[in-house]
């Protein structure tokens, strides 16, 4: 028998793992800069991440975080204080417009599993009624 309960639950935290891992893209948009050991500026730009979902044969969802692919971009800026001697500057690959994809898709999925779970707690009372 199917354990609905869980598969509806891995479909919840696949969904907060998508949620988390977007709002972290957001909040990194601009981190581009780390300070060396020496005390320099080292242009070293966020890696965004994506969540990916795959089936699993008991049921439910399994998540892996992966960094996207070609995860950062290079602009000139030559004004920055890390910019190389091009004038460039690396910096996170991020598209707002990607990132709240990612999050209402990952609000849709949260609210039709808790949509399943609350169907089978109503499924389960129901058929205690019947039995009493």
């Amino acid at each position: 028998m199917v354990d609905v309960s869980k598969i509806a639950l891995s479909g919840l935290n696949a969904a907060t793992q998508r949620l988390g891992v977007s709002a972290s893209n957001v909040a990194n948009l601009s981190s581009t800069v780390r300070t060396a050991e020496d005390g320099s500026l080292v242009n070293d730009p966020y890696r965004p991440q994506r969540v990916v979902q795959s089936s699993q044969s008991s049921g439910g969802v399994r998540t892996d975080v992966v960094e996207v692919s070609n995860p950062t971009i290079r602009v000139y800026d030559p004004a920055s204080p890390v910019a190389a001697e091009d004038g460039t500057v690396e910096l996170p690959n991020v598209s707002l417009e990607e990132e709240v994809m990612q999050q209402q898709l990952a609000t849709y999925t949260f609210k039709a599993n808790l949509k399943v779970l609350k169907t089978q707690q109503e499924l389960d009372e129901a058929l205690l009624d019947t039995k009493a």
